[in-house]
């Protein structure tokens, strides 16, 4: 349970970051004094957090109950 949430905190900041990112690209008169290089990495580093994020949101947590347990009875 603790490490779903953990994913999620995660995942959040990434999306934050990627959509701060997005929007400075798009809106902020600060990044025009930036090289073409530099803006278009800007933009390429917020789509990969937005991507990043969004993939850990929808992530399905590990099942744990199909994995063996030492003291389920079964021997090697």
């Amino acid at each position: 349970m603790r490490s779903v949430i953990l994913q999620r905190i995660l995942a959040g900041l990434l999306l934050l970051i990627g959509f701060l990112a997005m929007a400075a690209s798009h809106t902020f008169p600060f990044l025009d004094d930036l090289s073409e290089l530099a803006e278009v990495a800007v933009a390429v580093g917020g789509a990969a957090c937005l991507s990043a994020g969004v993939w850990l949101w929808l992530r399905k947590p590990a099942d744990r109950s199909s994995a063996p347990s030492a003291g389920d009875g079964e021997s090697p």
